[in-house]
């Protein structure tokens, strides 16, 4: 019996070691490898993820940062404007005080006037009016006329020199008067100039951020700027403009189309590895959405000198002039993007806002520009200063799909 066992087991062969794994076991190795080998994957998805939503909450807070300098920029030009206001207001209120004192002086040297050759005998007749009067070999009846002639004379030169009194008391007030004012000009002055200096830091940091604009955004300001250069007048160079405008958005929706076509053309089994091992596409950064065109605030602190469709030499006027203090702040009334900014043939530097449906507002006139083609504003942002010397004007037109029309529904002009 024990050899027939024995004769079985060398017939069977060597038995397997105790600790040999199982079949399934054999499998392992090659398993361990996909995983190892899909893990760096994953990790590397992952990490791209975390970059990809850390870029896209840097875009959020760059956004908010953006809009928050931007309306310290908008309360600066505003703190400006009411300032330069002021110091008209009290400029105006000292020249009418000037004026009126004037008036009073004038009046009173004429009452003088007028007094001043009675005064001999009018002293004379008010010490001793009745002995002169006898003294004339004149009947009675023309001494009573002389002395009723005599009080008439007396209340004429009473009433005289109480207006002579009234007048004096005037142009002392008036004069009072002009010292407040111009005092109260010199404050309005003072704090218009600390709001522009403040405003002038803001601005500065501003011109920093926006020399970082993309090589592409500089570009498109260049041929912009180069196009309305050439043109002849301004409304050769608004045609221009609108031409170069309509260019771009051609070419950024056919670069659009390319791209979806390229997307289209994707095969399923490309984009489903590429979802093992892509991550999702990062959300897009915050971005200021375009301010509708409607009523904003006046340009600049001044008046108008010359309303729409008003006649002039060169024809009906196609916008508006308004006449402000030398070094005025100028305003945007819209918000949007600054297609144009740059020195025009007479008009001296120009800036043209695209305030979007179609409409193109033009400020022109003025000696320094704070803003650059390209840059997207909001209402009330500062975009340049008025010549600080002389009588500077801001000329103010709108174009509405080329045409030119009243910018009063656009800009309040208080007049």
């Amino acid at each position: 019996m024990i050899r027939a066992v024995a004769l079985l087991l060398l017939l069977a062969g060597p038995a397997p070691a105790r600790d040999a794994p199982p079949a399934l076991a054999r499998d392992a190795p090659p398993a361990r490898r996909a995983a190892e080998e899909i893990a760096p994957a994953r990790q590397a998805a992952e990490t791209e993820r975390a970059v990809a939503t850390q870029a896209a909450e840097h875009a959020r807070e760059a956004a908010a940062e953006a809009r928050r300098l931007a309306a310290e920029r908008i309360a600066g030009a505003a703190r400006v404007q009411a300032a330069e206001s002021a110091a008209q207001a009290a400029a105006l209120r000292a020249e009418a005080a000037r004026k009126a004192g004037a008036a009073a002086h004038a009046e009173q040297a004429r009452l003088t006037a007028e007094l001043a050759p009675l005064l001999p005998l009018l002293t004379r007749l008010a010490a001793q009016p009745a002995p002169i009067l006898l003294a004339a070999p004149l009947p009675p009846a023309e001494v009573a006329l002389g002395l009723a002639a005599l009080r008439a004379m007396l209340r004429e030169a009473q009433s005289i020199a109480q207006g002579l009194r009234e007048a004096e008391a005037r142009a002392a007030a008036e004069a009072q008067r002009f010292a407040e004012e111009r005092r109260q000009f010199a404050i309005a002055e003072a704090e218009a100039r600390q709001a522009s200096a403040s405003l002038d830091r803001q601005l500065a940091a501003a011109r920093h951020l926006l020399a970082e604009r993309s090589a592409a955004e500089r570009a498109a300001s260049a041929r912009a700027e180069e196009a309305v250069t050439r043109a002849h007048n301004l409304e050769e160079a608004l045609s221009r403009l609108e031409r170069e405008q309509a260019r771009r958005a051609a070419a950024e929706a056919e670069r659009n189309r390319e791209a979806e076509r390229r997307a289209a053309a994707d095969a399923p089994s490309q984009r489903a590895s590429r979802q093992a091992t892509t991550p999702p596409p990062a959300p897009p950064p915050a971005v200021e959405p375009p301010h509708p065109a409607g009523p904003g605030g006046l340009p600049v602190a001044g008046r108008l000198v010359r309303a729409f469709n008003s006649p002039g030499e060169g024809g009906p006027a196609r916008g508006v002039t308004l006449a402000a203090s030398p070094g005025a702040r100028v305003t945007a009334p819209c918000g949007g993007s600054v297609a144009f900014a740059a020195p025009f043939r007479s008009y001296g530097r120009m800036v043209i806002l695209d305030c979007g449906q179609g409409q193109h507002l033009v400020l022109a006139g003025m000696e320094r520009l704070d803003v650059a083609g390209g840059q997207r504003i909001q209402a009330g942002e500062p975009v340049g200063v008025l010549p600080g010397a002389g009588h500077p004007t801001l000329y103010v037109e709108l174009r509405r799909r080329g045409e030119a029309v009243d910018p009063r529904p656009l800009v309040r002009f208080g007049a």
